[in-house]
């Protein structure tokens, strides 16, 4: 599994509006970042072509500054078992773009969560309760998982 950051997943005024939200939920202050990250299924390792290739298909929307997120790491993917539209069509751009070796393309958003003192797991699945919806979504802490 090939694991690529993205670009900026919300807005600054969805980000804002996230961050308001986080913070009732905590009791205190929470910041949010949110990037997406995508997820490359391989049949087998890509040459550097390709993982070049792949990379310019998987730039869009505006692009990262040099910018590292701090803070608890939540990512909402689609539910394991499900194929999200994005990845149908996605998967279908990379194979028509000469990447056969990509079984499956998925995307998810990682949200960073920073507070002045660690969110609780409490807190922390209070916020993952609310970053997704729990028919198509799933949460999970780290990317590898």
């Amino acid at each position: 599994m090939l694991i690529l950051r993205g670009a900026p997943a919300l807005s600054e005024f969805r980000l804002k509006k996230l961050a308001q939200r986080l913070t009732g939920l905590a009791g205190r202050r929470v910041s949010v970042h949110a990037e997406f990250v995508h997820f490359a299924e391989l049949e087998q390792g890509l040459s550097e072509a390709e993982q070049e290739v792949l990379e310019q298909l998987l730039q869009y929307g505006p692009q990262l500054p040099g910018h590292a997120p701090v803070g608890a790491r939540l990512l909402v993917t689609p539910r394991p078992g499900t194929l999200s539209p994005w990845s149908t069509k996605a998967t279908e751009i990379a194979h028509n773009c000469g990447l056969a070796k990509i079984q499956r393309l998925e995307r998810g958003i990682l949200y960073y969560l920073d507070s002045p003192h660690p969110l609780s797991n409490g807190e922390l699945q209070r916020a993952a309760a609310a970053l997704h919806d729990r028919m198509t979504e799933t949460v999970v802490g780290e990317l590898e998982e």
